[in-house]
C-alpha cells in the first residue's frame, strides 16, 4: 500500500522553519534525554523543515523527521507508540533507528535508509518494530528526502502507521 507524501517544498529553512545555519527553535530536540519533542506550543509550526504547519495526524499515523544539518530530530506522540520507545528517553537518532528492528529486518531499512539519503527518493517498506513489551507489530514507512537548494539531502520525512499482515 503506497502512503502519500507531501509535494516539494523549500529545503532552505531549519527545524523551526529559521533560515538555514540559523539555531533550532524551541521544541525541536536532539533525540537525546530530556528532549521534549511535543512541547504543546500550537504556534502554528510542528518543526517540520520548511516551517509549515502540519495537519492534524491520524489516530495510529506516526510521522518524523530528522534534519541532517542540526542533527534535530522530531517525533509525533504516535511514532513512539509505533516504534516502542519511552518519550521521556526523546526520539531516536536515525543511527539508532536499526535496534528497534528484529536483525532479518534491518536490511530493509539499511534500502529505505539509502533509497532516500543516498539516491534522493522515496522510500516505502514495511518492517517488523520491537516493542517493549515483547511483542512485534508490523509498521509500513514511507520516507521521503528534503533536498537543499544544492540538490543535497538535508532532512528525512517519515510517516508510519501500523498493519496488520491477515
Amino acid at each position: 500500500m503506497n502512503m502519500p507524501l507531501a509535494t516539494a517544498r523549500p529545503p532552505a529553512t531549519t527545524m523551526d522553519g529559521g533560515p538555514a545555519g540559523a539555531a533550532n527553535g524551541p521544541g525541536a530536540t536532539n533525540g537525546g534525554p530530556g528532549g521534549d519533542p511535543d512541547d504543546g506550543d500550537d504556534s502554528g509550526t510542528d518543526g517540520r523543515v520548511d516551517g509549515t504547519a502540519q495537519e492534524p495526524s491520524s489516530p495510529g499515523i506516526g510521522s518524523a523527521e530528522w534534519d541532517l544539518l542540526t542533527d534535530g530530530v522530531r517525533w509525533n506522540a504516535e511514532t513512539y507508540q509505533l516504534l516502542g520507545c519511552d518519550p521521556g528517553h526523546g526520539p531516536l537518532s536515525l543511527d539508532r533507528l536499526p535496534d528497534r528492528l528484529p536483525e532479518a529486518d534491518r536490511p530493509v531499512l539499511r534500502r529505505m535508509m539509502t533509497d532516500a539519503l543516498v539516491h534522493g527518493r522515496v522510500a516505502v517498506g514495511t518492517l517488523r518494530v520491537r516493542r517493549a513489551d515483547g511483542l512485534r507489530e508490523y509498521v509500513e514507512c514511507a520516507g521521503e528526502p528534503v533536498l537543499g537548494p544544492d540538490g543535497t539531502v538535508t532532512a528525512l520525512r517519515m510517516v508510519l502507521r501500523s498493519v496488520s499482515l491477515t
